[in-house]
């Protein structure tokens, strides 16, 4: 439950812990690399292979792991200089917040936290430092991908009219990829069809993935997860479409390198209308003057004034701490399936038009919501338009960040020790 609970960060679903102490004399923590001036050290990779050791063939942190794991950390320090260099900070507020998320997953408080942390030898100034850099990490990926990705009007005109948008855009897909750059083009050619030729199976391909992919995510045998057709690059859709899943695809090239895919599984979904319910809530946030047991007694209370007639809208201007609906009374508009999390849409759907929920816990903190009404509607061609700008947003964004990534590699002084 530990690794699994250390696994649930923000972003890289890793964390960076104090090597355990051990009984007898061990040699002075040792350096694995520098990025500008700051260092990662041994203890920084160990920690690291604890967190993903489940998902490595074999357990063992051989010279291949280990070259993977530096380059990931490598990363991630390039990633946080970018973003303080670019002025972007993680409010106190923010990293709280994030903090307070993670302690509700595992339905404790702060303190019950701490506990945890401690119980794996983890600092809590070292975690929260962490949680910190996670957030740096996606402010600044997110500033990068607004700024270097523009889709015109002609081009949501066109995604509209092409199969994606009539109906493949329902297909998703659970992929592995392997990318070798070509600073080389010649090179990377023969590279990555060396590497082809070596896959006749998913676990070949994991295999080679962590041994030579230069992808975000090779440490994890290239799992890009489920992607929906139409948030994956079209270079990758044209050539995964016709293909059954367990099937090599590739190599193709691109700008930034040759790929390879293994098409683990394939799936759709028929959605020709959508259930729409218009809600509204009340959220407290467990913080650090207030517990979590004593988060849901104010929200016990306030159910109660609500069960005697006190008005919704009054009492989440006054005590709700959703920014983004406080204004409005916590009114949350008309809500799509998948919108919110998965316990505030069970809770939704159970609740009948006209009726206020009992206290409930997610992510995020306690909630109490009224159902205002519900619609089967089909989605308006605003939407539509939405939706298809946030589709090409996304087959671009993966080639972006990863050009990026080499940008910052490129200025940057690295030095990687013994590799």
């Amino acid at each position: 439950m530990y690794k699994k609970f250390i696994c649930s960060l923000l972003v890289t679903s890793a964390v960076w812990t104090a090597a355990p102490v051990a009984a007898e004399p061990v040699k002075i923590d040792g350096l694995a690399a520098v990025v500008d001036s700051r260092p990662i050290l041994d203890s920084d990779v160990r920690a690291r292979f604890q967190v993903v050791k489940d998902r490595v063939p074999g357990g063992v942190l051989t010279s291949t792991i280990q070259r993977q794991i530096v380059t990931q950390l490598v990363e991630e320090a390039l990633q946080v200089n970018y973003a303080r260099k670019q002025g972007i900070r993680a409010s106190t507020q923010e990293v709280d917040q994030a903090i307070m998320s993670v302690a509700g997953n595992f339905n404790t408080d702060l303190n019950g936290l701490k506990q945890m942390l401690a119980g794996q030898g983890v600092d809590y100034n070292t975690y929260r430092q962490q949680i910190e850099n996670e957030i740096l990490i996606s402010k600044a990926r997110q500033q990068v991908a607004q700024s270097r990705i523009s889709v015109t009007e002609q081009e949501i005109d066109d995604y509209l009219q092409s199969q994606q948008a009539n109906g493949q855009n329902q297909a998703e897909f659970r992929l592995r990829h392997i990318v070798v750059r070509a600073a080389d083009v010649a090179e990377a050619r023969s590279e990555i069809e060396s590497i082809a030729s070596q896959i006749g199976s998913e676990q070949d391909f994991i295999n080679q993935a962590i041994a030579h992919s230069e992808g975000q995510f090779a440490i994890q045998g290239g799992d890009l997860g489920w992607r929906k057709a139409n948030e994956l690059p079209r270079l990758f859709t044209q050539a995964i479409n016709a293909q059954t899943q367990g099937a090599l695809v590739g190599p193709l090239q691109s700008n930034a390198g040759f790929h390879l895919l293994w098409v683990v599984e394939k799936r759709s979904q028929d959605v020709a209308l959508q259930q729409e319910t218009k809600v509204s809530h009340l959220l407290l946030r467990p913080n650090e003057i207030r517990s979590d047991e004593q988060t849901q007694a104010l929200a016990q209370q306030l159910y109660s004034r609500l069960q005697n007639g006190a008005d919704f809208t009054n009492l989440a201007r006054e005590y709700s701490e959703d920014q983004g609906s406080t204004l409005q009374g916590g009114d949350l508009g008309w809500v799509t399936p998948g919108t919110m999390v998965p316990e505030f849409e069970n809770i939704m759907n159970q609740t009948a038009v006209g009726q206020i929920s009992e206290p409930f816990r997610s992510q995020f903190g306690w909630h109490i919501l009224e159902v205002d009404g519900r619609r089967q509607n089909d989605i308006s061609d605003q939407v539509k338009r939405r939706n298809a700008e946030r589709a090409i947003m996304a087959q671009k964004q993966d080639f972006v960040l990863d050009n990026w990534l080499s940008e910052l590699r490129a200025d940057a002084f690295i030095d990687r020790k013994g590799q």
